[in-house]
């Protein structure tokens, strides 16, 4: 999924920004360019997954995606909240349910005394999507337990048709708080994050014009990569 535009003024920004601004807008940018690349993998990981006789396999890598879309997302919240805001950053209340899972994953050593033994809920939670057979038209939930599985809950919510609309839709994790189940919906997360992307960028490029100010091309001086060489002691 495609987060920032081709011209984002995320990533063109003016050289008579403050520094310390600059810093967390670029921060932002790599952070939402994070997300793009684990969920699109995610969601690629889960087509591979989806398809007839398919032999399952790199299901850590499938979970490491995921609670990576958390652990980004849960940044993006703190990183937009150093920016001033006329709103107390209300954009952000659509995404704000992401900490409680931010909170368990940090704690997972706590969780399993607390909630995760009794409750039978797997180290790494639960994945639930949806897969559409656009041939026959069958849509079909699947499950994806981590680990050993110890007998558990899942918690199934059919998207409304009008919401299945690509062959992978609604991936949802499931887990545990300090007492009960929680599910976050992880496309619909995705649809939120993109969403306070386009609406900062509107706004910053309107503000970006009202100061006069220029976006500058970063190109050849943004994720640079430097090669040591070293010398023949002989």
């Amino acid at each position: 999924m495609k987060i920032l535009s081709e011209r984002s003024p995320f990533k063109m920004l003016p050289l008579q920004m403050d520094e310390y601004q600059r810093l967390i807008f670029d921060a932002i940018r790599i952070t939402f360019e994070m997300l793009e690349v684990d969920y699109t993998l995610l969601e690629n990981k889960l087509h591979e997954l989806s398809q007839e006789d398919v032999v399952k396999e790199n299901i850590s890598e499938i979970f490491s995606r995921a609670w990576a879309i958390i652990d980004h997302s849960s940044r993006l919240i703190k990183l937009f909240q150093k920016l001033p805001s006329e709103s107390n950053h209300k954009i952000l209340d659509s995404i704000l349910d992401v900490n409680a899972f931010r909170n368990t994953i940090q704690h997972l050593h706590e969780r399993i005394d607390e909630s995760m033994f009794e409750n039978r809920s797997p180290f790494y939670g639960i994945l639930v999507w949806y897969h559409k057979n656009f041939d026959t038209g069958i849509v079909t939930p699947k499950t994806l337990v981590s680990g050993i599985a110890y007998g558990f809950n899942i918690t199934l919510k059919m998207p409304e048709s009008n919401e299945i609309n690509k062959e992978i839709n609604s991936i949802t994790i499931q887990t545990v708080d300090k007492k009960e189940t929680i599910c976050m919906n992880l496309s619909e997360l995705l649809l939120n994050i993109k969403n306070i992307c386009l609406t900062n960028e509107n706004k910053i490029s309107d503000f970006f014009r009202t100061q006069g100010w220029v976006l500058c091309d970063w190109s050849k001086r943004k994720d640079i990569m430097i090669s040591f060489k070293t010398e023949d002691r002989q």
